[in-house]
């Protein structure tokens, strides 16, 4: 068995494609995005076996969150979707040794690793759990599209359906973005949700990389426009069958639900090409009041559980960066969220 790189394998997106739990998030392309964008480092690897096939494969993201000497304590790994493997012996002794070479690689450069399954991983916990990993509850939804409109509107949630009728009867407009202005208007809308909550942003050019190395069909970003403004925006991302609500971002205008115009006009865009999934990406830990997880419960998609499982390299260096993120994260997030009207708005 040899582990060889994302791209000394000309079979790699076949093998995703193959893979039951193969996602866009496993795909050549994602990597190369990822690769052109500024502090973040993905590491892509398969394992193959004795005769030149993919058994295993792992690809994690290593995020800088600062640079300088504050870069031992502020740099974790993030696998945006299981490791996959073939269910033989050959597949889960590869996945063991891609985790081995992970964790070896991170553990130097790296707080944690934290692996969001996408599917359920039941047949993986045990090989997770072994390398060191340990599981908290974490939720998402999924809502099924189906190609008749007036079905998938009466499947959603009463309060959803409320939103939709009332933003269109007070003028909001949704529209897909086709040129570099676009771009600019939803990543100015995702910062000043960050800005809000007083989080970095991934850094613009990722959305910019996505955009030039991902197939078009792939990756569709809609912005909703009140009063002639962008007032909120979500880039979907669309792979087998599964559309991923990858970043949204909203200003707050009272009375007015655009972002929920977004999402119904994603979900009926990536209906009618005969997508069945719409996965809202993320509900919160368990037990958490988050506010975005929610929003995301109102669509009347089925409840998931399949947890998030994290590996700490060194508890004393990220109790430190926790401990110093409180303080300073503020200064690390957006500075210049807008709120409707144009007026600045700089956090406290």
């Amino acid at each position: 068995m040899k582990i060889l790189e994302f791209n000394e394998l000309p079979e790699w997106d076949r093998f995703v494609a193959a893979h039951p739990q193969g996602s866009i998030f496993h795909t050549n392309c994602m990597i190369q995005s990822l690769a052109a964008t500024r502090n973040q480092e993905p590491f892509a690897y398969a394992a193959v076996d004795s005769q030149g096939a993919i058994c295993a494969m792992l690809v994690a993201t290593r995020v800088i969150t600062m640079r300088g000497l504050g870069l031992p304590f502020a740099a974790r790994s993030i696998m945006h979707a299981e490791p996959i493997c073939l269910p033989t012996p050959a597949g889960r002794t590869g996945l063991k040794r891609l985790l081995a070479l992970h964790d070896q690689h991170m553990s130097r450069r790296t707080l944690f690793c934290e692996i969001r399954p996408i599917f359920a991983t039941t047949e993986l916990d045990g090989t997770f759990r072994e390398a060191g990993y340990e599981k908290a509850g974490y939720l998402n939804y999924e809502v099924e599209l189906v190609s008749n409109t007036a079905e998938m509107f009466s499947n959603l949630g009463p309060k959803r359906r409320n939103n939709i009728r009332s933003a269109e009867r007070k003028g909001v407009e949704v529209y897909q973005a086709v040129e570099r202005k676009d771009l600019e208007d939803f990543y100015k809308l995702i910062c000043a949700s960050y800005a809000r909550s007083r989080v970095p942003v991934a850094d613009y050019s990722m959305f910019d990389a996505t955009i030039r190395c991902l197939p078009a069909e792939a990756v569709r970003i809609f912005t909703a426009r009140y009063q002639s403004k962008p007032v909120a925006t979500g880039c979907f991302l669309g792979f087998k069958g599964r559309v991923t609500c990858w970043y949204a971002g909203t200003l707050k205008v009272p009375g007015v639900p655009a972002m929920t115009s977004v999402f119904w006009h994603a979900m009926q865009s990536f209906a009618a090409d005969g997508y069945q999934v719409f996965d809202l990406a993320g509900g919160g830990w368990e037990g958490e009041d988050y506010g975005p997880g929610k929003f995301k419960s109102k669509f009347g998609g089925q409840e998931t559980n399949f947890g998030r499982y994290r590996r700490i390299y060194s508890p004393w260096k990220l109790s430190v960066a926790s401990a110093v993120y409180d303080r300073v994260r503020k200064f690390m997030a957006p500075k210049v969220p807008i709120d409707f009207g144009g007026k600045t708005n700089r956090p406290n």
